[in-house]
C-alpha cells in the first residue's frame, strides 16, 4: 500500500519537473525527493518549511496534502487525516490535485481498516479521475486491495492491460510493482500474473536504480518462496549490489534480511549471521523513519523487525553453543546487545513511535552491582534459550522445548493462578526445571540475591516469583525484578532522601463511569441500571484501609475519592516533588498504550497524560522514584499487555513502578502494600528487596492481622505483584 501511496503521486511529481523553479517549488521537489526514498524526518521539515513559504491557497493545500502523506506513514492519522481533508476542501486546488488528495484520504481509511469509507472515497475520485490513465490505475489498484480474494485476480488482470497506456516509464513501474505485490500476496494462484508485472516493471525501471532494486528484491521474494534458492540468491545479490549505489537503508534492510535467510536456508551460517548483522545495521540507520505500522495496519515490528533481530539472535546462540564457556563470550555479548535491540523495538511498537524510547546500552549493563545477575529467556520455535550474566560472565543453557509446548504451559499455568486453583504446582515445577534450573548452580556460585529476568513473549505474563523447585518458590530464593529491557533504564539506585508520597485511591467510582473508554465497556450503552452495576463491579472498598495502612509509614498527600479527580491529581503532581506516587484506582493495560488508562474519580488519565505530567521540568532533576499502581490490571491473555507498566515508568521517566499482573482481593493488595512501604523506608533497603519481603511475609503468613484477616499463602495473592525498572 505503501507503493501505491506514493506512484499515486509520481505522475504528478514528474508533471512538474522543470527548471526555473520558485523557492517553495524547490522546497516540495525535495520533499518530495526525501518522501519518496522514505526519510520521512528529513521530508517533514522540508515540506514545513516549503508551506511556510506558501503564498497562495494553491501551494499551502498542496503543501498540506504532501505533509499529510508523510503524517499517515509515521502513523499520526489524526494529523493525516486533517492535513489530507484540508487539501481537498480548499477550492483553489486544481482538479488532478484534488483527485489525487482525495485518493490518499481513501488509502489513509483502508489502511486503517474503514473498508467502507475508504471504497466511497476511491469511487469519487475515480469519477473525478476520468480520463487520466494513471490516476485511475492507481485508484483501481487501491480498490482491488479491498476486494474478496476470489475477485481480486481478474481486476489484477484487467488492470494489468491498463497499466501498458501509461505513457511515462517511472509512473507505469510503480504501479506495476504494487500489482505484482498484490498478486504475489494471492498465493499460487497470482503467482504466474505477479511474474509477469514484476518482469515488466524490471525492465520499465531499469534506469532507475532504486526502481531495479525494488523489482530485482520482488523477483527474489517470488523465488524464495517456491524454494528456488539459487536463482533468488542471485537475483537478491543483484538487488542488494544496485541498493548499495543509493545508499538505501530502507531496501538494503529487506534485501540483507533476505540474503541472511537464503544463505541459513544452503546451510552456510558465517554468511547467514553477516547477512543478518548488515540488516540490523540498516535498521538502526533509519529506525527513526521506520513507521511504527505499516498501511495495512501489520506491525512492523511484528513482520520485519522482531524476525531480523531474531534471527541474528539464534544464529549467534547457535554458534555459542559449540563454543566452550568463557571461549562463547564475545559471541553471547552480541546475542545480548541484538535482543536489547529486539526489546527497545518492541516498546516503540507499543507505545507507538520510534522516538519514545532511549537506549542506554552503554551504561547499566556495566554497572550491575555483584550479587544480581540477569537472565534473558529467549524463545525460539524448536527450542529456548536462557542467557544469563553476572558482571562480566555470561553463560548460555539451552532447553530442547519448542514453543508452541512452552507457551502452551504458560498459558495454563497463569489461567490455574488466576483461578487460585491448587493443582497449579505441577506446571510450576515443569517451568521451573526449564527457566530456572539449568542455570541454579552457576547461580549459587556466584552468589546471587537479586534474579533480573528479561521476559520473552507469554513469560511475561507468568509471575516468576510463584515458579517452584519442589520445596521452595522462586521468591524464597532470589529477589526478583522484571525488566522490558536493561538498556531502556536509568543507572541510578534509590535515591536515600526523605520519601514523600502522593497517595490517590477510589474506592467507590464517580462520574468517570460516563467517561471510560468505548473499547472497556465494550459497546454496552450506560444506562441507569447498567451504572449502578459498574458502579459496583468498579468500588473497591479495600482502598480506605489501604492508604489509611500507609498513612502512617511515610509523609504524604492523600486524594481519596471525591479529592481524587483528574484536575486534582494534575494539581498535587505539579505543586509537590513526590518521589513516590501511589495510585489505589482501577486501570487497564491493553496491547497498546493508546488502550491504556487509569481511573481517577471523574475521570480517566492515559499514558500519554501521565506523561506530560511526571516529566515536567519539576521532576528533570529529581525524577519520580516508584509509580505504585495497586489495583491496575493487565489485559488477560495478551503477552504484550504487561508491558504497559514498563510502557508507563519509561515515557514517564518513573525510575521504576510496581503493580500486578492480576486483579487480587483488596484485602492482599492492603497488606503487600503495607508490608512492602514498612520494609522500603528501612535504610539500605532496595525497592526489589522490599518487595520479596512484602511477598514472603503473606507467603508465610507472617502478617501481624494474619490471624484477624486470613491465610494468604496462595500465589495467587503475593504472586501477581511484579517490580519493573530500576530494582534497587
Amino acid at each position: 500500500m505503501r507503493r501505491l501511496f506514493l506512484a499515486l503521486f509520481i505522475g504528478y511529481i514528474c508533471c512538474r519537473a522543470q527548471a526555473g523553479l520558485s523557492d517553495f517549488e524547490e522546497l516540495i521537489r525535495r520533499g518530495e525527493t526525501q518522501l519518496q526514498q522514505g526519510r520521512l524526518h528529513q521530508a517533514l521539515s522540508t515540506l514545513q518549511a516549503a508551506r511556510s513559504l506558501a503564498a497562495t491557497d494553491v501551494q499551502l493545500a498542496r503543501g498540506a496534502g504532501l505533509l499529510g502523506l508523510i503524517h499517515y506513514q509515521m502513523r499520526h492519522y489524526r494529523q493525516a487525516e486533517s492535513l489530507l481533508q484540508y487539501a481537498v476542501d480548499t477550492d483553489a486546488t486544481t482538479q488532478p490535485e484534488h483527485t489525487r488528495w482525495l485518493a490518499a484520504l481513501a488509502a489513509l481509511q483502508a489502511g486503517r481498516g474503514n473498508s467502507g469509507a475508504a471504497i466511497h472515497l476511491y469511487e469519487t475520485a475515480r469519477q473525478q479521475a476520468a480520463g487520466e490513465v494513471g490516476l485511475q490505475t492507481g485508484i483501481r489498484l487501491g480498490l482491488a486491495a479491498l476486494l474478496p480474494p476470489e475477485s481480486r485476480l481478474a481486476e489484477l488482470q484487467d488492470i494489468k492491460a491498463t497499466v501498458n497506456t501509461i505513457i511515462d516509464d517511472h509512473e507505469r513501474a510503480h504501479y506495476l510493482l504494487n500489482l505484482a505485490e498484490q498478486a504475489r500476496a494471492m498465493g499460487p494462484v497470482g503467482l504466474q500474473l505477479a511474474y509477469a508485472s514484476f518482469e515488466q516493471a524490471r525492465q520499465n525501471g531499469n534506469k532507475l536504480p532504486r526502481l531495479s532494486a525494488e523489482t530485482l528484491g520482488g523477483l527474489a521474494q517470488l523465488y524464495e518462496d517456491q524454494q528456488r534458492l539459487d536463482e533468488a540468491w542471485q537475483l537478491n545479490q543483484q538487488a542488494i549490489q544496485t541498493a548499495r549505489r543509493i545508499d538505501a537503508h530502507d531496501l538494503l534492510l529487506e534485501l540483507e534480511w533476505r540474503q541472511g535467510r537464503l544463505h541459513r536456508a544452503r546451510k552456510n551460517t558465517p554468511e547467514a549471521v553477516a547477512a543478518y548483522q548488515r540488516a540490523v545495521d540498516h535498521i538502526e540507520a533509519i529506525r527513526q523513519d521506520i513507521p511504527v505500522e505499516f498501511h495495512e495496519g501489520r506491525s512492523s515490528f511484528r513482520a520485519t523487525l522482531e524476525p531480523v533481530y531474531l534471527g541474528l539472535a539464534d544464529l549467534l546462540l547457535q554458534q555459542a553453543s559449540h563454543q566452550p564457556d568463557g571461549v562463547n563470550t564475545a559471541l553471547l555479548r552480541r546475542a545480548r546487545t541484538t535482543v536489547e535491540l529486539l526489546k527497545q523495538s518492541e516498546m516503540e511498537d507499543f507505545l507507538g513511535g520510534r522516538c519514545a524510547v532511549q537506549n542506554n546500552i552503554n551504561t547499566l549493563l556495566e554497572t550491575i552491582e555483584p550479587g544480581t545477575a540477569v537472565l534473558y529467556p529467549i524463545i525460539l520455535p524448536d527450542r529456548l534459550e536462557l542467557l544469563v550474566s553476572s558482571g562480566e560472565e555470561m553463560r548460555q543453557y539451552t532447553q530442547a522445548v519448542d514453543a508452541a509446548t512452552l507457551q502452551n504451559l504458560a498459558r495454563k499455568m497463569v489461567r490455574d493462578l488466576r483461578m487460585g486453583k491448587s493443582n497449579f504446582t505441577v506446571i510450576a515445577q515443569q517451568l521451573y526445571r526449564w527457566l530456572i534450573a539449568p542455570a541454579e548452580p552457576w547461580l549459587r556460585g556466584q552468589r546471587t540475591q537479586t534474579l533480573v529476568v528479561v521476559p520473552d513473549g507469554v513469560l511475561r505474563l507468568i509471575p516468576f516469583a510463584a515458579l517452584h523447585d519442589g520445596e521452595h518458590y522462586l521468591i524464597e530464593q532470589y529477589a526478583l525484578a522484571i525488566s522490558a529491557g536493561l538498556t531502556l533504564l536509568e543507572a541510578a539506585p534509590l535515591q536515600q532522601r526523605g520519601i514523600k508520597t502522593l497517595l490517590a485511591g477510589m474506592s467507590e467510582p464517580g462520574p468517570v463511569l460516563e467517561r471510560l473508554p468505548a473499547a472497556y465497556l465494550r459497546g454496552m450503552t450506560v444506562d441507569e441500571a447498567r451504572r449502578r452495576k459498574l458502579k459496583q463491579q468498579l468500588s473497591l472498598p479495600g482502598v480506605a484501609q489501604e492508604l489509611d495502612s500507609l498513612r502512617s509509614s511515610m509523609p504524604n498527600t492523600l486524594l481519596m475519592n471525591e479529592s481524587f479527580t483528574v484536575d486534582g491529581f494534575k494539581r498535587q503532581v505539579i505543586q509537590e516533588p513526590y518521589s513516590v506516587v501511589h495510585i489505589a484506582s482501577h486501570g487497564v493495560f491493553g496491547k497498546t498504550a493508546d488502550s491504556s488508562f487509569l481511573m481517577a474519580y471523574d475521570g480517566v488519565i492515559d499514558i500519554d497524560e501521565l506523561e506530560r505530567l511526571l516529566k515536567s521540568d519539576k521532576f528533570a532533576r529529581q525524577p519520580v522514584e516508584l509509580l505504585t499502581l495497586s489495583a491496575c490490571q493487565t489485559a488477560e491473555g495478551d503477552d504484550r499487555a504487561p508491558l504497559g507498566l514498563s510502557g508507563v515508568a519509561l515515557k514517564a521517566k518513573v525510575r521504576s513502578a510496581l503493580g500486578t499482573l492480576w486483579p487480587v482481593s483488596d484485602e492482599a493488595a492492603a497488606r503487600l502494600m503495607t508490608e512492602f512501604y514498612q520494609r522500603l523506608t528501612q535504610p539500605g533497603t532496595s525497592k526489589v528487596k522490599a518487595l520479596q519481603q512484602a511477598q514472603i511475609a503473606l507467603l508465610k503468613s507472617l502478617s501481624a492481622t494474619t490471624a484477624a484477616s486470613g491465610n494468604m499463602e496462595h500465589p495467587y495473592y503475593w504472586s501477581p505483584f511484579i517490580l519493573v525498572g530500576n530494582w534497587r
